[in-house]
């Protein structure tokens, strides 16, 4: 491995060691403070009821990237975070069990990070307890957003991901035109995704272009969960290029919510049907038995209600909306393979190795 990608994995190892949980995220608020003042000391750094926004550079349109500073994971007294052959996953040492290593959102931190370092002119922000309903980027400050061009977040699982639709559209056909030899270079495909912070932006009404994309993290929301390294340099090479080709220019777009049954398509006017839902049935995140039982994809869990939100169930287990197909699609193929990482990464018999070392030395 060359010194890039070491430095680039050193960093991203050491995000990943800094615990964070909905409500406690003090930790990592001051870990991307003291990066920013040691790293970008001509970044202007402002933290405003718990979301930090930097802005480096000057520009009268930025590229800007966003992550949240939250997870879902409990703090761990004995906590660390081992490699093995670019495999990332998190270990307490006292319980001699794996632990949610925090990708969601840390990768996405770390791909913010690593572009604050790497651009000239470039904004960030990073939003508290999104996992608890985007409480942060709900109550974002929206002026500091008025001379974003677009905006671009790493907070989806797998590793092929470019979130097009949340709960309505998310950027324009130029926009998406604009990106696709980026997306074709790095293998990544345009699909429709969960509720995050760039979804939240869009229903604030910032008027730009905004995009979610996975970020080689797998099996969030649970004590399996590991980052791929790869995968997530995959993820920041194709970043770096977008940001690269579209530059300090401004991709205005207004985001117009839609139903499952509404077809007006906007600059899409015109498409087939199964243009939009071409990749419908892969990204359900409510997964159904043959008796008709609806469980949560993250946790397991079988109490999900009705959500605020069309198109939505709420899991009460990761306190978070999970996104539910459409009904009228039940022929499609429900099977998620974005998580199936057995075949290449062989991640339980790595996981394993550790149990059964720490078992004997114990």
């Amino acid at each position: 491995m060359n010194k890039l990608l070491l430095g680039r994995k050193k960093l991203l190892m050491d995000i990943l060691s800094v615990q964070t949980t909905s409500g406690n995220e003090f930790d990592m608020i001051a870990y991307i403070h003291k990066f920013c003042r040691e790293n970008v000391p001509q970044a202007e750094v402002v933290i405003k009821d718990s979301n930090i926004y930097v802005t480096k550079g000057t520009a009268d349109a930025y590229p800007c990237m966003v992550a949240h500073t939250d997870t879902v994971h409990d703090i761990h007294k004995y906590y660390k975070v081992f490699d093995d052959d670019n495999c990332l996953f998190a270990f307490n040492s006292e319980t001699g069990k794996q632990v949610g290593i925090g990708g969601d959102d840390k990768v996405g931190i770390w791909l913010a990070l690593e572009m604050l370092i790497s651009k000239d002119n470039i904004k960030c922000a990073f939003f508290h307890s999104e996992e608890v309903g985007c409480v942060g980027s709900r109550a974002a400050d929206m002026d500091w957003f008025k001379d974003v061009g677009y905006c671009l977040q790493g907070d989806r699982r797998g590793s092929k991901d470019f979130v097009n639709n949340i709960s309505g559209k998310l950027f324009s056909k130029a926009f998406s035109r604009s990106i696709a030899p980026a997306l074709k270079k790095y293998g990544y495909a345009e699909t429709s995704g969960a509720i995050t912070d760039v979804g939240q932006l869009a229903e604030n009404g910032i008027g730009v272009c905004v995009a979610n994309m996975s970020c080689g993290y797998y099996a969030p929301h649970t004590d399996e969960e590991i980052v791929e390294f790869y995968d997530a340099n995959n993820c920041l090479n194709m970043v770096d290029k977008i940001i690269n080709e579209l530059g300090c220019n401004k991709y205005e777009y207004q985001q117009q919510k839609q139903s499952w049954n509404d077809y007006d398509w906007g600059d899409f006017s015109g498409a087939e049907r199964s243009y939009w839902y071409s990749d419908y049935g892969k990204d359900t995140e409510v997964l159904c038995d043959e008796e008709g039982n609806e469980t949560c994809y993250y946790c397991g869990c079988n109490r999900l209600s009705d959500s605020d939100f069309k198109g939505y169930k709420f899991c009460p287990d990761c306190n978070s909306d999970i996104l539910l197909i459409d009904e009228s699609y039940d022929d499609a193929e429900y099977e998620d393979v974005s998580d199936n990482y057995d075949g290449s990464m062989e991640h339980k018999s790595i996981v394993n190795k550790y149990l059964t070392n720490y078992a004997k030395n114990k």
